[in-house]
C-alpha cells in the first residue's frame, strides 16, 4: 500500500512520538486506564505540534476503522476463499451473535482510533500553554485537532454506538455511545457517554473548527472549511436532520463544487482515480480489512447489475474477475486494495444536497442538483428520469444513485442503519457464501443488535465498561 506523507519530521519530533506512542499502546491494552508513573515530555512548539498532526510514518492518523464496510450488502464471498482467512472474518462475515474476535479488532479498528484521538487531545493540551493565541498558525493547527478528534468519533460511532435516533431522546440518552475522551491524561478512568453526548461533541469540535480552519489548504491530508462544513453535512444527514445537513453541503458546495468527468478516466487501470483527485476534499481510508481484498470481495451482483451500460461508473469501478465475478476498483485513496477511501468528497456533497431537497419536497432542486453529478458520470446526455414525479419516488431514485456513486466509501453503512428507520426503505440485510453450485444464506434483520459491534473483549475486561448487547 502507498504511504502518504508530505510534512518530513525534524528529528526531535520523531523521538517525541515515540515516546507518545509507547506510552499510549502500552497503556492501550487497557484502554487508557492504567496510570502512568513517569513524567511525558511532549513537544511545545506550534511546529512540533503540527508535527504530530501531519506525521503518517509511526501511525497513520487517517485511518478510519475498517468494520464500516464488512456488514455492508455491496459484496459477498466464495466459501474458497473465506476458509483461508481468520476466525475474526468468519465469525464476522456470518454475522455470528457471540463472536469472539480476536486482537486485530483491538488494534486496527479501536486502538488505533483512540491514538488518533490521543494525538488530538495532546495538541489541543499542549496549545493551552502557547501565549500568542491569536496568530492564524495556532487557529489553523487548533482546527484541524479538532476536526480529526470529531471525524474519528464519529467514525467509531457508526461501529460501536448505536444508531442515533431523531425525536427520541429516551433511545438517545439512555442509551450508550463512547467514551468521549477529551485531553491526554491518564489518570481518568473510561466510561461511556449516551448517544447524544456523543453526537454532541462531534458536532461541538467541528462548529468550533469550521471557525478555525483556513478556506484553503495545500494538500487535502489537512482539514479546511470546507471539510468541516462537508463533515457536518455528512454527520446531520445521519442524525436525519435534513435542513441542517442541506445548509452545511451547500456551505461546502460554495466552496468547492469541482467534479470529474468518468468519461476521461482511464478504465483499463485497476486505480483509475489518484489519491488527490479533483473531488477530494479530504482524504482519510478505512483500516485494512483482508476480505475486503479485490482479489477476495466480489461486488454484489444485483449493485453490479443496476448500472446501465452508457453509466462509465460501470466501467470506471469495476474490474472484471478470473471468477465471473467483479471487484471494485473505483476508490479514491488511490490504490487498488482492501483500504478504502473514507474522507470526504464533492460528489458526495451533491447528493447529500439532492437527497435533503427531496426530504424538503424541492423536487425541482433535488433533481436538478442530481443530474449536475451524474452528467458527469454518463457517456452522452443523462437525464433525470421523467417517471418519476412524486417525493417518493424521486426521493427512492436518489437513494439508489447514492449508493451507486458511494459504494465502499464508509457511508453505506450509515445509511442502513439510519434508512432502516423508515418503512419505506427498511430492509432485512442478506449476505450470500457461494459453495460451488451452493448457495448458503445468512440474515442481519432490521432492529437486530448486531447493527452495533460489540466493544472488543481485551477492552471491555481491561476498561469495566458496558458491553453492547447481544
Amino acid at each position: 500500500m502507498m504511504k502518504l506523507t508530505y510534512t518530513p519530521l525534524r528529528f526531535k519530533t520523531a523521538q517525541l512520538l515515540v515516546i507518545l506512542i509507547g506510552m499510549f499502546l502500552n497503556s492501550c491494552n487497557k484502554f487508557l486506564d492504567e496510570k502512568s508513573d513517569g513524567a511525558l515530555a511532549v513537544p511545545n512548539s506550534l511546529k512540533d505540534l503540527q508535527a504530530l498532526l501531519d506525521n503518517n510514518s509511526t501511525i497513520n492518523l487517517y485511518t478510519g476503522p475498517g468494520l464500516i464496510e464488512l456488514n455492508t450488502d455491496d459484496f459477498f464471498l466464495e466459501s474458497s476463499v473465506l476458509n483461508k482467512l481468520t476466525e475474526f472474518d468468519k465469525q464476522a462475515y456470518t454475522w455470528d451473535p457471540n463472536p469472539q474476535f480476536q486482537l486485530i479488532n483491538v488494534g486496527l479498528q479501536w486502538r488505533n482510533c483512540y491514538l488518533v484521538i490521543f494525538y488530538a487531545n495532546t495538541v489541543l493540551d499542549r496549545l493551552k500553554a502557547v501565549e500568542n493565541k491569536n496568530t492564524v498558525e495556532y487557529n489553523n493547527l487548533k482546527g484541524f485537532a479538532l476536526f480529526l478528534r470529531a471525524y474519528t468519533y464519529f467514525q467509531l460511532a457508526q461501529v460501536y454506538a448505536p444508531v442515533y435516533k431523531p425525536g427520541d431522546e429516551t433511545h438517545n440518552t439512555q442509551n450508550l455511545g463512547l467514551p468521549l475522551r477529551l485531553d491526554p491524561s491518564f489518570e481518568e478512568k473510561s466510561q461511556r457517554s449516551s448517544i447524544s453526548e456523543t453526537y454532541d461533541q462531534v458536532l461541538n469540535d467541528l462548529n468550533e473548527a469550521k471557525v478555525l480552519l483556513p478556506e484553503m489548504v495545500t494538500f487535502a491530508m489537512r482539514p479546511n472549511k470546507t471539510a468541516a462544513y462537508a463533515l457536518l453535512a455528512r454527520v446531520y444527514l445521519t442524525m436525519q436532520n435534513y435542513e441542517q445537513a442541506l445548509n452545511n453541503a451547500n456551505e461546502a458546495l460554495a466552496r468547492n463544487s469541482t467534479l470529474m468527468d468518468y468519461n476521461m478516466r482511464n478504465t483499463a487501470s485497476t486505480t483509475p482515480f489518484e489519491a488527490f483527485n479533483p473531488e477530494v476534499i479530504f482524504w482519510a481510508h478505512s483500516a485494512s480489512m483482508s476480505m475486503l481484498s479485490p482479489t477476495r470481495a466480489n461486488v454484489d451482483t444485483l449493485l453490479y447489475n443496476s448500472y446501465a451500460d452508457n453509466d462509465s461508473r460501470k466501467k470506471v469501478f469495476f474490474n472484471k474477475k478470473t471468477n465471473g465475478y467483479v471487484a471494485f476498483k473505483g476508490n479514491y485513496a488511490g490504490y487498488y486494495s482492501s483500504s478504502f477511501f473514507n474522507g470526504l468528497a464533492v460528489d458526495e456533497q451533491f447528493l447529500i444536497k439532492s437527497e435533503c431537497l427531496a426530504r424538503l419536497n424541492k423536487i425541482s432542486d433535488a433533481k436538478t442538483t442530481l443530474t449536475t453529478l451524474l452528467s458527469m458520470r454518463y457517456a452522452g446526455a443523462y437525464n433525470f428520469p421523467a417517471a418519476y414525479v412524486s417525493q417518493e419516488e424521486v426521493l427512492r431514485y436518489i437513494l439508489q444513485e447514492r449508493r451507486k456513486e458511494l459504494l465502499f466509501r464508509g457511508v453505506r453503512w450509515s445509511d442502513i442503519r439510519r434508512l432502516n428507520q423508515d418503512d419505506r426503505f427498511k430492509k432485512d440485510l442478506t449476505r450470500i457464501l457461494i459453495d460451488g453450485s451452493e448457495t448458503k444464506k445468512f440474515t442481519l434483520p432490521v432492529g437486530d443488535p448486531r447493527f452495533t459491534f460489540i466493544i472488543p473483549q481485551d477492552v471491555i475486561r481491561t476498561s469495566g465498561m458496558t458491553q453492547n448487547p447481544r
